[in-house]
């Protein structure tokens, strides 16, 4: 009886629940693994699929521009399309001969080109050559691709694919549309492309029934290896899958990887197939666990036996400490080392558990205060926002519609200063520069010129947050010329320095040097970005500009003390690293600029760093 009620002990309960979920636990990881091994071995080889169909296929939109080589090799080739396309006249037989022997060498580029088709604006019966017949026939009016030649935009236009007849035969190809030579005017050339060679690769066997291949341009199709094409609503991005619905219920769809003149290229299986397919090995990992888990119980259950006597002593002593008599000490001879020691942990557990309770009351107390302060400063914006509104709405209504915008660009930029990220967007902190020199530009009107000169590429990466905004009250503040009538400020953002900059910059720093001066060295990686603000103000000397560089990285001392400038610069130092940050430098044209050193690093990059 005691046996039993040992095993019935709710230490022991737990023990033994705390197994059956290890064991349910390590189950479900092997299913997992297992599950995701197959399914990447099914997905590998419909990756590798695709990559060969879309080669096939990009090999045919690469090669469609050397279908034009024959019209500048053959003698009288750009003259016999000056005569088709420039002339409503009906052709002559002699005409229709050279014409037929050139579309005949252009077909011969390629292999995939069942036919070729004039259309010109100006006549009234255009032809179309049929490369496997060797014949040159009347476009019929039921020619598929008029009406989409009929809006055509581009040189370059790939239209899905169509049937097309000839006589007792008939033809389903893209299409492919190109422009003429610079000399000729009025017209489209049409080339149809077999897709034979991209169905093939795309019907060869594979574990999935439901599998198809689709092309598409622009949300249209193509081509398609199943009976309808699947055209979900949003496809994943190039290169990555996702599970998109469509007509046809859920399915798994994985684009390729690069971009091929805009097309998108994808395979589709259903995923309840997917599922069932990649679950083909978990029925025998999951016999294997039950085995393993019946060896388990009965090595349990002999164990339990054993150390009965040592877990109810143990389980005592933590009931009493459970019920908060932190006096309790675990005394016993015990037979296992292990729950000795444990005993001994126990116990000096339990003295720091009552000093950490004194503790944890202080720290609450302290949290308490820290959670009022954070709701205090998030109280306070939010009054000077509402303020700010009300004073916009009140100049409003007395018709001061400038002051209402100046008020209502200062508002913006308070929320700017307080934004909750860190990190932002190079395009989202330009836009901020400008609303906040709007406010300086209502001052100085059009005595003071604005310019920013942003590479493009630039643009696509992140900036900590408010940089800008010390840099251009700085030269407000200091640098501005009122008396002048062409004052301006540029902001300048490229990718490092040229080689003509380096050395410059180098020879600059060694003068320096020989003179005694303070001179900071100055490293670029390759993947950094320079933003540069100039201006033709007042400007600052050599020796000037290299005691600020030297103030600018000692520390922060007096909260009193003018700290815009360096207080931005040790950010930047902070969040980048060392060897980041600015460089004040005379400009040599009269006035000051601001070299701002930063690394590369893209906003999606920075938010899964954090």
């Amino acid at each position: 009886m005691k046996r039993l009620h040992v095993i019935k002990n709710r230490s022991v309960r737990m023990l033994t629940y705390f197994c059956f979920a290890v064991i349910l636990v390590v189950s479900l990881i092997a299913c997992y693994f297992g599950y995701r091994q197959r399914r990447n071995e099914l997905l590998a080889e419909l990756d590798l699929t695709l990559t060969r169909a879309a080669g096939e296929y990009q090999n045919l939109t690469e090669d469609f521009w050397d279908v034009y080589i024959p019209i500048f090799q053959q003698s009288g080739g750009v003259e016999a399309l000056r005569a088709y396309f420039e002339q409503a006249d009906a052709l002559t037989p002699f005409e229709k001969s050279d014409l037929t022997e050139l579309l005949s060498s252009m077909a011969l580029r390629n292999d995939q080109i069942r036919w070729i088709a004039l259309v010109a604006d100006e006549r009234e019966t255009n032809y179309i050559y049929f490369s496997t017949q060797s014949t040159l026939q009347e476009l019929s009016d039921d020619f598929p691709y008029l009406e989409q030649l009929a809006g055509k935009e581009s040189i370059l236009e790939i239209y899905g694919l169509r049937t097309v007849d000839s006589l007792d035969e008939s033809y389903d190809c893209i299409a492919m549309t190109g422009g003429l030579p610079g000399t000729i005017d009025g017209g489209t050339l049409i080339v149809g492309f077999s897709m034979d060679r991209v169905s093939l690769i795309c019907g060869e066997e594979s574990s999935f029934q439901s599998l198809q291949f689709d092309i598409a341009v622009d949300g249209e199709s193509i081509y398609t290896s199943g009976e309808t094409a699947f055209l979900p609503d949003e496809l994943p991005e190039r290169g990555s899958a996702a599970l998109c619905t469509g007509t046809e219920g859920t399915r798994y769809v994985q684009v390729y990887g690069e971009s091929i003149r805009g097309t998108r290229i994808y395979y589709s299986v259903k995923w309840t197939e997917l599922l069932v397919l990649s679950h083909r090995n978990t029925g025998m990992i999951l016999l294997l666990v039950a085995i393993a888990m019946i060896v388990m119980l009965l090595l349990y259950s002999m164990i339990l036996r054993m150390l009965n006597r040592e877990v109810e002593i143990i389980h005592a002593g933590l009931e009493k400490i459970g019920q908060n008599k932190l006096d309790t000490r675990i005394e016993a001879n015990f037979k296992e080392s292990s729950f000795e020691e444990i005993a001994r942990a126990i116990n000096a557990m339990t003295v720091r558990l009552k000093e950490n309770i004194d503790r944890a009351y202080f720290y609450e107390l302290k949290q308490k205060e820290a959670e009022m302060q954070e709701l205090q400063a998030k109280f306070n914006p939010h009054f000077l926002y509402n303020s700010l509104e009300m004073f916009c709405a009140r100049c409003y209504q007395n018709g001061d519609a400038e002051t209402a915008d100046l008020i209502a660009q200062t508002a913006a930029i308070f929320r700017g200063f307080i934004g909750s990220r860190t990190f932002i967007p190079m395009q989202e902190e330009l836009a901020f520069s400008r609303r906040y020199l709007a406010l300086f530009r209502a001052r100085y009107g059009d005595r003071v010129r604005v310019l920013f000169d942003f590479d493009t590429e630039v643009l696509e990466y992140g900036i900590v947050r408010n940089v800008f905004q010390p840099l251009i009250e700085n030269y407000f503040v200091h640098g501005i010329d009122p008396s002048r009538e062409d004052n301006y400020i540029c902001l300048h953002g490229h990718f490092g320095e040229t080689e003509t900059e380096k050395t410059a910059e180098a020879a600059k720093t060694a003068e320096a040097a020989k003179a005694g001066k303070n001179t900071l060295p100055e490293s670029e990686p390759d993947d950094t970005i320079v933003i540069t603000v100039e201006d033709n103000g007042v400007g600052l000397d050599r020796e000037e500009c290299d005691r600020i560089n030297v103030q600018l990285r000692e520390p922060i001392v007096v909260s009193e003390e003018s700290y815009g400038l360096k207080n931005l610069h040790q950010r930047l130092a902070l969040f980048y690293g060392e060897g980041y940050g600015l460089t004040l430098l005379p400009n040599e044209n009269g006035g000051l600029m601001i070299r701002m050193l930063i690394k590369r690093v893209r906003c999606e990059t920075e938010t899964n760093n954090s």
